[in-house]
């Protein structure tokens, strides 16, 4: 008889959450149930509904945890030593462009939020901890003048074109849609810096 391993309350939540991440990406957010979890994790389901009052706060846990992808992106880019402007840039870009499961559940995310409220408030949440990451990032760096790129307009930018690149998976025009987006944002960031 296999004995079952007693994890501590976070290490049951991250196995949960791992479990529940690949369930997103194979079977969709909305095809993906409290039952599948239970089923693929091992754990009972009182064990599970301990830990989570439904599906809505399993995906929120798995949706925060990709934040930490986003930081890895950029902080991993501003050991290269840019400047602001350049590292800002480039972080936008390679998460434009980044392929892990994180990215893969955000598109999905974004996609499937159209239509459904709690996954709207899933990305509000997100959004809202983003934003206040990113401006402490810029106080940090002492270079708020670029505060706009947290702004409601710059994301829709991102967020539509996130999705373009995820649908579009054109692998040899991945070279020229960066430069292209590096050129995009680059003239954005001075056209906002000229009304400041």
């Amino acid at each position: 008889m296999n004995k079952r391993i007693r994890l501590s309350k976070e290490d049951r939540k991250l196995q949960i959450c791992d479990v529940a991440r690949k369930l997103f990406i194979k079977k969709g957010f909305e095809n993906t149930t409290m039952k599948d979890i239970m089923e693929e994790s091992g754990i009972s389901i009182g064990g599970l509904y301990y830990h989570y009052d439904n599906i809505y706060d399993v995906l929120k846990d798995v949706i925060m945890s990709a934040e930490n992808r986003k930081n890895e992106i950029f902080f991993g880019l501003k050991e290269k030593n840019m400047d602001i402007e350049a590292l800002l840039i480039s972080s936008c870009i390679e998460m434009l462009f980044d392929s892990s499961e994180y990215s893969s559940l955000y598109v999905n995310l974004l996609v499937a939020m159209k239509d459904n409220e709690s996954l709207k408030e899933i990305y509000e949440i997100r959004k809202k901890k983003a934003k206040k990451e990113f401006l402490d990032i810029l106080e940090k760096m002492k270079a708020q003048e670029y505060y706009f790129l947290s702004d409601d307009d710059f994301i829709d930018f991102f967020n539509f074109t996130k999705i373009g690149n995820y649908y579009l998976k054109d692998n040899c025009a991945i070279s020229t849609r960066k430069k292209m987006y590096y050129d995009f944002i680059k003239s954005y960031i001075e056209s906002k810096n000229k009304q400041i």
